[in-house]
């Protein structure tokens, strides 16, 4: 490729397990009229940065891989993401030796990037060594694919990982169709989403560091963006911000696990945001398997809560501290079970399929508004907004009307509407005034923190109780002297509640 125009690679990466290698050989698509011969080929492919990894800080990798007798350099510089495609700036040359070339380096950002110093320290850090099988398919309206089957394995100085994964990359048409046959894939055999590139795998396994936690993204929506546009970019943004932290939630980290339950909420509010324009089937559906898997990370993250925050915080307060020691290691079983569950879910073909199906979904509607719902979904958001984010806000103040008599059911509801709401405002924040969205987001944060406090301090008890079920009476001071503080921090909740949300009820609904 030139470096002329930027270039762009997108694909899907799907992992497999080993014992599955001679099912996808068997699969239809690859069997097809419209799949070309498979070129089967060793790879061997040198990663190169500085000792302080300077490429990688800034997501940039180089590489020369050896192909036969030939070598090809290449240049990839990390891009979007459209929902679980990934989409990177790539520059490709053919060169002379395993040495990078300079001088085709000056034709990409690289140049601009690495001082003098940083050249001549260019070093390599980590190698592949693969075994491809590589085919074109032409997929439905024009698409052309190159499917990659990828075996081998990553190898950073004395240490190694294996490689299992196949590579859809989109050569020339719509993304949709390649979602289609991703999907086709993970439902006839046990595939899962791949969320590193290799170059990221690479590093983690030279340094030793383990994925990290983040969290949302802005949102970007145009002012000349359609409602379809709009709502595919913010599902896309938010798919994207979900398996950015499936690898921390594998490795039963508590952020990770917090921003993946955060995502799916996020998603949610992204449905009802746009409810009154989409096809309710579709969406009831959608939103039926987000809830339950929500559930599977609201568990892990109640335990998270528990025992990392409730119970240090009460050890500083309850008269004899030493009792809640005793709770602190069966709620840890607790939480280690829940962890072991999401582990299982994220491993599973259901997420795989839900996440590729949405995905697909919305990047066809992008192009075909139908596909998503009725006919204003091709008209221009910033006419739609102002009815949609009044739809989210009636709802907060219907279930806000009378919160002195509300039930902890009520209660709960409303949290989740102002945080919806927030989400909503997020979502739609570029196409108006930043201080203005500023103030009411902020408003929503306060009320929703507080909001949080008052449903911690009651599934605290709820928790606790759990902890005493079967042969663990033992407990019960323990549990009696949690209920008492949470019940006390609670009340503190209560009652900064009416001035909370009376600071959100004179903030300006600046969208009307």
């Amino acid at each position: 490729m030139s470096g002329d125009n930027q270039p762009i690679e997108t694909e899907i990466k799907l992992h497999f397990l080993p014992e599955a290698r001679p099912l996808l050989g068997r699969h239809p698509a690859f069997g097809s009229p419209q799949a070309s011969e498979a070129d089967e080929r060793e790879e061997v492919t040198t990663y190169f940065d500085t000792p302080e990894l300077a490429l990688s800080r800034l997501g940039i990798s180089l590489r020369v891989r050896r192909i036969g007798l030939r070598y090809v350099q290449t240049v990839k510089i990390m891009g979007n993401d459209h929902g679980a495609a990934k989409s990177r700036g790539e520059w490709e040359w053919a060169i002379a030796n395993d040495a990078p070339d300079f001088v085709r380096l000056a034709e990409t950002p690289v140049s601009s990037v690495l001082r003098p110093a940083d050249r001549a320290a260019l070093q390599p850090v980590f190698t592949t060594r693969i075994y491809r099988t590589i085919r074109q398919l032409r997929l439905e309206a024009g698409t052309l694919a190159e499917i990659a089957l990828d075996e081998g394995s990553i190898i950073a100085g004395r240490a190694s990982e294996p490689i299992s994964e196949l590579e859809l990359e989109l050569k020339a048409g719509r993304l949709g169709p390649l979602y289609r046959l991703a999907l086709d894939l993970a439902v006839a055999l046990p595939l899962t989403i791949e969320v590193a590139s290799k170059a990221e795998r690479g590093c983690r396994l030279l340094t030793g560091r383990t994925p990290r936690a983040s969290k949302p993204p802005d949102v970007s929506v145009s002012v000349d963006a359609s409602a379809a546009e709009a709502f595919g970019r913010i599902v896309a943004s938010v798919v994207g911000h979900m398996l950015a932290n499936v690898p921390a939630a594998q490795l039963a980290d508590a952020e990770g696990v917090h921003q993946l339950r955060v995502a799916i909420r996020r998603i949610r509010a992204a449905l009802v945001l746009f409810k009154p324009l989409l096809h309710p089937e579709t969406t009831r559906r959608y939103n039926a398997e987000l809830r339950r898997i929500g559930q599977v990370f609201g568990e892990a993250r109640d335990w998270d809560v528990f025992v990392l925050e409730t119970l240090p915080a009460a050890a500083t307060d309850v008269p004899v501290p030493g009792w809640l020691d005793l709770e602190r290691e069966t709620a840890e079983a607790k939480r280690i079970a829940a962890h072991c569950v999401v582990q299982d879910e994220l491993r599973s073909t259901a997420f795989t399929r839900l996440i590729l199906s949405i995905a697909g979904w919305i990047e066809d509607g992008v192009h075909a508004p139908a596909v998503l719902g009725n006919g204003e979904m091709g008209q221009a958001i910033v006419d739609i907004a102002p009815a949609l984010l009044d739809n989210m806000a009636h709802k907060v103040a219907k279930r806000g009307y009378a919160l002195d008599d509300a039930s902890p059911e009520e209660l709960h509801a409303f949290r989740k509407s102002v945080k919806k709401l927030r989400y909503a405002v997020e979502f739609l924040s570029a196409l108006y005034p930043p201080n203005e969205v500023k103030a009411y987001v902020d408003a929503c944060k306060e009320l929703q923190e507080l909001l949080g406090k008052i449903n911690d301090a009651a599934m605290t008890p709820m928790l606790a109780a759990r902890l005493s079920e079967g042969e663990h009476a033992d407990l019960a001071p323990a549990i009696g002297s949690l209920a008492a503080w949470s019940g006390k921090r609670g009340k503190m909740a209560w009652h900064r509640l009416p001035k909370v949300w009376h600071a959100v009820r004179r903030t300006e609904q600046f969208w009307s």
